[in-house]
């Protein structure tokens, strides 16, 4: 289900459609930030990713649903967002969502099939970053 709120300007969508790394951050269990590199796509105003159920990160968003993304701001980058909001796991069994964020990332059709072929193998789920605050950083 596509979601629109008027947290994601018209700005911020732009920027958005490039694949670009999102650094995302979720609550460990001692209370400190886990961040780790990830690829992701848009569903509407949300962020939805791809991970292996047995990611750490997995684990921190069943414990506590709070957490954020950083994307761009890199040298030579003038724009960059912080994303902050709720996470939810869904389940992905036919690989669509999975297959759409990896479709963003690998353009070359070889490249693509080799990767789709690997991660397939994999019990994967979808989580989604449903935002409460976008903060523009430089």
């Amino acid at each position: 289900m596509l979601k629109r709120t008027n947290l994601m300007i018209e700005p911020v969508r732009t920027f958005l459609e490039t694949p670009r790394v999102a650094y995302l951050s979720t609550i460990d269990r001692q209370g400190y930030p886990h961040t780790v590199p990830v690829w992701f796509a848009v569903d509407g105003d949300d962020l939805v990713f791809s991970a292996t159920r047995d990611r750490a990160r997995v684990r921190h968003i069943q414990a506590n649903p709070k957490g954020s993304v950083v994307i761009g701001g890199n040298t030579g980058e003038a724009e960059g967002y912080l994303i902050q909001g709720n996470f939810s796991i869904e389940e992905d069994p036919s690989h669509v969502c999975m297959n759409n964020i990896i479709r963003r990332y690998i353009r070359d059709e070889a490249a693509l099939k080799q990767f789709q072929q690997r991660v397939e193998r994999e019990e994967r789920i979808i989580f989604r970053l449903t935002p409460t605050r976008v903060i523009r950083v430089h």
